[in-house]
């Protein structure tokens, strides 16, 4: 048995734009693969500088560093005595000051001593008995406990009528 050559179609030559289209795609399936490769030379060299980064790092911080400094006992008072101030419950000590207000009372001076707990309020008033109403207002008034007078004044001033003038002490408490 014979093979039968059947020719469907006569051949032609291939056109030159098909040959430049073959020869673009080769040139450019070769720029492709060269970008390839250089990107991944590049991720492997900066993967190779992030390791040496790392194990710098890495000794750097197994090396003992430089000791704390060592406070003088003026300094680590200083501090204390800033960070107790700090801690003064302020939100309430401010809120229960500013519940107990009368008009007729002006709030001169707040000193806090966060050691004894305690905060001196320094208010005037034409009469005592205001300064007395203020002074047991702000006693009833959470966070403080107890209230007591320090010290009293009658101040003239011109030819007006006297005023008075009184501090006296509020030790707060904490409140859950």
């Amino acid at each position: 048995m014979s093979l039968a050559q059947i020719d469907f179609a006569p051949r032609r030559p291939v056109p030159l734009a098909q040959w430049a289209a073959g020869a673009l795609l080769l040139v450019l399936a070769a720029w492709g693969l060269w970008r390839y490769v250089d990107a991944r030379q590049a991720a492997a060299q900066a993967r190779g500088q992030l390791e040496a980064r790392r194990s710098q790092l890495a000794r750097e911080a197994a090396r003992p560093g430089k000791p704390a400094p060592v406070l003088g006992a003026e300094q680590v008072k200083a501090v204390n005595d800033a960070v107790q101030a700090l801690n003064v419950p302020w939100p309430a000590v401010l809120g229960a000051m500013e519940a107990s207000r009368t008009p007729a009372v002006a709030l001169l001076r707040v000193e806090p001593r966060p050691k004894d707990r305690v905060v001196l309020i320094t208010a005037q008033a034409d009469d005592m008995d205001a300064l007395v109403a203020y002074m047991r207002k702000v006693a009833r008034t959470p966070p403080f406990a107890r209230v007591m007078p320090v010290r009293q004044e009658v101040l003239v001033e011109g030819s007006g009528p006297p005023r008075r003038q009184a501090t006296f002490e509020a030790r707060w408490e904490d409140r859950p």
